[in-house]
């Protein structure tokens, strides 16, 4: 009896393992809500323009000094940027890619914004991977933040989440959003932004007196190709923050690509007729439909926020979504946007896959 017994937990344990792998090889996260609903901004009684508010001396030096300056200066100090790629707030994003690893919001002339989260960029007053509760010690961090343009006031409500991920810091003319990493407890990245565009953005709660900024909406032919940026964007990032993490980065795969602006479409569809909700393929479904084997695979889903940078930022500060997106294991990747829905897809290939790439 007992030699049937030993003979038969070996098999037990090659079972669950078997289980094990087959159960986790394949991860998909429920979609990640921006916490701020766009177009939800709340008029309050009033005319504006009743009161000013004292702000901090902006920074006398590193990339936030580019802001509200004529983008000449830009290319002067950093040369051509490596893709100029459309918004969906009518400025252009410059991509810098090699040396600086940043991005530039370009309107009519003037840099509006620039993000980085380069190790090695100068943004003072701060440091990318600065402990964040160095900076919270240095640094006055408000829950209310007013933004007065003419006779408008545009008011910023943080809550503790926002205070704790990505705070805002206001100077003269400019606003700092940074972006921490809540788990590692560093500063992750920033974007010094204009206060206009901040106000088209959104990013927090927000209520306002006088009359609301709305954005330029992109054209329907237009649509595709912001699509098509954000899609490029979030894996630049996702590449920027898997490097960071000492994660390997991940390949760019077509086919992927096509699964998760495929995904992210009928996302989209599916939520402007919420009235006959039907269940969406699963990835492993959806990534057998078209043939594309692999030895792993996870999927990350956001909607409704402000851009790439906001939604991965999100992933990273969300414990399943990290997850994924810092995964060592995988090795390609496929991003697909549709609007305000954005899928990533990764997968591990099998050996003879990765040959033929």
């Amino acid at each position: 009896m007992m030699k049937v017994i030993w003979r038969i937990i070996p098999l037990l344990i090659i079972v669950l393992i078997l289980f094990y792998l087959m159960d986790d090889r394949v991860k998909e996260n429920e979609p990640l809500e921006s916490p701020v609903k766009q177009g939800s901004a709340i008029q309050v009684p009033g005319n504006g323009g009743e009161t000013t508010h004292p702000q901090r001396e902006r920074p006398t030096s590193g990339l936030s000094v580019f802001v509200g300056e004529s983008s000449k200066q830009l290319l002067e100090q950093k040369g051509d940027p490596d893709r100029v790629e459309p918004s969906e707030y009518g400025y252009e994003w410059w991509i810098y890619q090699t040396e600086f690893q940043m991005m530039a919001g370009v309107k009519d002339g003037k840099v509006n914004q620039i993000y980085t989260a380069n190790s090695n960029s100068d943004v003072a007053p701060f440091e990318i991977g600065q402990d964040v509760e160095e900076i919270y010690r240095t640094t006055i961090i408000e829950s209310e933040i007013s933004i007065e343009n003419g006779e408008n006031i545009y008011t910023f409500s943080l809550n503790s989440e926002d205070i704790k991920s990505r705070p805002l810091v206001q100077y003269e003319n400019v606003y700092a959003q940074l972006y921490t990493d809540v788990e590692d407890g560093k500063l992750e990245a920033i974007r010094f932004i204009d206060p206009i565009t901040l106000v088209l953005h959104q990013p927090y709660d927000m209520s306002y007196m006088g009359e609301i900024v709305h954005p330029t909406r992109s054209a329907s032919n237009m649509q595709a190709e912001v699509d098509r940026a954000m899609e490029r964007q979030i894996f630049d990032l996702t590449n920027i923050y898997r490097e960071k993490h000492g994660v390997p980065n991940v390949q760019g795969d077509y086919k992927l690509s096509e699964v998760a602006r495929k995904h992210s479409e009928d996302m989209a569809l599916e939520n402007e007729q919420s009235e006959e909700p039907h269940v969406l393929a699963s990835l492993a479904e959806r990534l057998k439909e078209v043939g594309i084997d692999h030895r792993k695979a996870g999927e990350n889903i956001a909607s409704n926020y402000v851009d790439a940078i906001e939604a991965v930022h999100g992933w990273l500060n969300s414990s399943a979504h990290r997850s994924v997106l810092l995964d060592k294991d995988f090795t390609h990747l496929g991003t697909g946007a549709f609007g305000k829905y954005y899928t990533q897809d990764f997968i591990r290939m099998h050996i003879d896959e990765k040959k033929r790439q």
